[in-house]
């Protein structure tokens, strides 16, 4: 009877170690497509507009389409080449960055959507940089999650819009506001395939990865609804002091 036990707990483990498998499996596809598709959407964005300026001769600014593409195909490469470094989560892969490079990183990666929405983005920055010790590309997948989140969330709003507002003090702040209805699953929204969409719109990874990839940076990823109405995710990450001429 032990013998038939010990068989039957092995299949079991066997069985519980394939399903894991296939579970990571699952979850690094659907994030792949997930991190891909904005770069993929602006780049036929910038590609049609290039079609249509060099049909007008108007070759210079037709090189400027083309740049940005240049630009996004990197950006995806970077995204790419975090499959062959997800498994080495250490201080090795980050840097210290400007914050507000890779908002405004991300902001431009998001354009096409935001205008397809009809959304208005409002920017409070300060004029000073913002460093932090982070991936930068990884950091930039968060803001484009949150950014889409949003847009998801005002789609039925008659003016759309998102504030993006940074802070620092002893640590840095950045809190992406919209104007929509609001949160109403805040103790669910971080766990891993929990989703309020609508099946095929999505796979419910996009805010459990984001915190996770947060966390990586010593930071922490909040959400909350705001007083005045619409929800307000939170990003703190550690503050870093650069001194003049330092990257």
């Amino acid at each position: 009877a032990r013998q038939t036990v010990e068989e039957n707990l092995e299949v079991a483990e066997q069985t519980i170690q394939q399903a894991s498998k296939l579970a990571a499996l699952g979850e690094m596809s659907a994030a792949v497509s997930h991190e891909l598709n904005q770069p993929l959407a602006a780049m036929r964005t910038y590609l049609a507009g290039a079609k249509t300026l060099l049909k007008s001769r108007r070759f210079e600014e037709a090189q400027g389409s083309f740049d940005r593409i240049d630009d996004m195909i990197a950006r995806m490469g970077s995204i790419t080449n975090q499959l062959k470094t997800h498994a080495r989560k250490g201080s090795e892969t980050l840097k210290t960055v400007d914050v507000l490079e890779s908002l405004e990183n991300a902001i431009e990666i998001m354009g096409p959507s935001f205008a397809e929405a009809n959304l208005d983005i409002i920017r409070v920055f300060p004029r000073q940089k913002v460093w932090s010790r982070l991936d930068s590309s990884r950091f930039e997948q968060v803001l484009i999650n949150l950014f889409r989140n949003a847009i998801d969330a005002t789609k039925n709003i008659e003016t759309p819009q998102i504030e993006v507002i940074v802070a620092q003090s002893d640590e840095i702040k950045v809190s992406i506001k919209d104007n929509g209805p609001g949160l109403s699953n805040l103790e669910e929204i971080f766990t891993p395939f929990f989703t309020t969409k609508e099946a095929g719109e999505g796979v419910g990874l996009g805010l459990s990865i984001s915190s996770e990839i947060v966390a990586e940076f010593d930071g922490r990823l909040t959400a909350y609804n705001n007083k005045s109405g619409g929800a307000v995710f939170e990003i703190t990450l550690p503050r870093v002091s650069v001194e003049p001429g330092e990257t």
